[in-house]
C-alpha cells in the first residue's frame, strides 16, 4: 500500500478524520465547526475547524494548522508515523473539496452508529487480539464486540466501555470511538489505583499477570486530553501506580498529575524499553517463542 506523502494527507477533511475518533462538533456556524478541544480538557467549545480552510484553530491555546498538525498532537507520533496511520485507516474519508455553508448553529449529528452489542467471536477480531498477545478470555471479560455504522457502512470492531456509555473502538483499520468520550473507572474497593493511557495496555498487564487481576481499581484515560478530569477520582486513594507510555505525552501527564498533587508511582520500568505495555508483551512472547523454537 503506497503511504501518503503530506500534500495527500492534507486533502483529507479535518472534521472527517475528528468523527473516525468519536470527537463530533458541538455547533456549526456557517462553514466553521466548534469543538470541545481534542488536545486538553474544557467545558464550552473553543477549537475551530474551518471546513472552507480545511484549518483547525484552538482559541484555548493560540496554535492551529494543517491535519498535519492536528494529527502529531493527537496521536504523539513522528508526521511519517501519522502518514502511516492516516493510509492505514483512510478508507472512511474522502478527499477534501470546499464546504458551504452548512447551517447556522445546526447541530451536528454523530457519524458513529452502535447498532450491536455482544460477546467477540468474529475472526477479524479475533486475529486482531492475537496480533496483540490479547487472549480471548482476557478480552471477552473487559470488551464487547460492537458492531456500528459509520458513513451508511457498517464495521465491526472491539469496544471498551466507558464510565458514560461510550466505547472505544479498535480493529485492525480503525482507532476511534463512541460519544460520548470519556474514562473507564473499574472499582475493586481498592485504596490503590492503576492508571493506563489506553485499555490494550489495561488488558496486556492482565495478559502479564497471567490473567489474575491485580488488587487494586483501574483507570483508563482512553485519551490523554482526559486527565484533568480523572485528577479528582485519582485523589480518592492512597496510592497511584502509573502504567503510562515511555514518550513524551506520558512525561507530560505524570508532570501534570505531580502539579495537581499526585505523586503518582511510575511501574514503567520493567518496559522502559519500549513505548508502552503492549509492545512489551508482544516483544516478550515473541522472544519466547524463538527460544522455544516455535
Amino acid at each position: 500500500m503506497k503511504i501518503l506523502n503530506c500534500n495527500e494527507a492534507k486533502q483529507i477533511p479535518i472534521n472527517e478524520y475528528l468523527s473516525q475518533m468519536g470527537i463530533n462538533p458541538v455547533y456549526s456556524k456557517g462553514t466553521d465547526l466548534w469543538y470541545l478541544s481534542p488536545l486538553r480538557d474544557e467545558k464550552h467549545p473553543s477549537f475551530k475547524v474551518s471546513t472552507k480552510l480545511n484549518a483547525w484553530y484552538d482559541h484555548g491555546t493560540g496554535e492551529g494548522g494543517s491535519i498535519i498538525d492536528l494529527g502529531i498532537r493527537l496521536h504523539n507520533c513522528s508526521v511519517s508515523e501519522l502518514l502511516q496511520k492516516l493510509t492505514s485507516g483512510n478508507a472512511g474519508l474522502s478527499f477534501y473539496r470546499p464546504h458551504t455553508d452548512i447551517g447556522q448553529n445546526k447541530p451536528a449529528e454523530s457519524k458513529i452508529i452502535i447498532k450491536e452489542v455482544g460477546p467477540i467471536h468474529s475472526l477479524a477480531l479475533t486475529g486482531y487480539l492475537c496480533e496483540r498477545e490479547i487472549s480471548l478470555q482476557t478480552a471477552n471479560r473487559y470488551c464487547k464486540q460492537i458492531g456500528f455504522s459509520m458513513a451508511n457502512k457498517n464495521y465491526y470492531a472491539i469496544g471498551f466501555l466507558n464510565r458514560s456509555g461510550g466505547y472505544e473502538l479498535r480493529n485492525r483499520w480503525f482507532k476511534g470511538s463512541s460519544s460520548p468520550k470519556d474514562v473507564t473507572f473499574l472499582d475493586n474497593d481498592s485504596q490503590s489505583v492503576c492508571l493506563f493511557e489506553g485499555f490494550v495496555d489495561f488488558l496486556s498487564l492482565l495478559e502479564l499477570k497471567e490473567h489474575r487481576q491485580p488488587q487494586a481499581n483501574f483507570l483508563v484515560l482512553n485519551s490523554v486530553s482526559l486527565l484533568q478530569r480523572s485528577v479528582d477520582l485519582l485523589k480518592n486513594h492512597q496510592n497511584v501506580f502509573l502504567y503510562l507510555n515511555n514518550d513524551q505525552a506520558g512525561v507530560n501527564a505524570a508532570a501534570k498529575l505531580k502539579e495537581s498533587g499526585i505523586n503518582g508511582i511510575s511501574k514503567g520500568e520493567f518496559y522502559k524499553e519500549f513505548n508502552d505495555i503492549n509492545e512489551y508483551l508482544k516483544a516478550t512472547l515473541t522472544s519466547q517463542s524463538r527460544r522455544l523454537g516455535l
